[in-house]
């Protein structure tokens, strides 16, 4: 499993309300944060578009470590494959993680239902 940014703020910001039980359930399981959504989130929160976001040893990518949270690799390839997807999705950090998604054969923990159009499995 591979989480985006919108299933981190609802499982951990929101306790998962809006996420089905599935969802719930992939978030509690091994769950992978590719080092793109982190700096998404910390660059949202540091823009004042979120609230301050947790941390552990001074920093969110502590926080997320002692949750038990893996890093899913962020490889020159990934990016590679982002940039030559078709145009369907036109944020670059969710094309990130499709690509990611797709090399690694990950099922996606997110909301967003552009996803699926590139053969991704996705759950909320």
């Amino acid at each position: 499993m591979l989480a985006d940014a919108c299933a981190l703020v609802a499982f951990f910001g929101d306790d998962g309300a809006s996420m089905t039980p599935s969802g719930i359930t992939a978030m509690a399981g091994e769950v992978a944060v590719s080092p793109i959504t982190v700096w998404k989130l910390t660059r949202k929160s540091a823009l004042g578009k979120l609230p301050p976001l947790p941390t552990a040893d001074g920093s969110f990518a502590g926080w997320l470590a002692r949750r038990g949270l893996l890093l899913q690799p962020l490889t020159w390839a990934d990016t590679e494959r982002a940039n030559a997807l078709p145009p369907i999705h036109k944020d670059p950090m969710d094309r990130m993680l499709i690509a990611q998604a797709i090399h690694a054969g990950l099922t996606v923990i997110t909301d967003d239902r552009l996803f699926p159009q590139y053969g991704v499995a996705t759950v909320w």
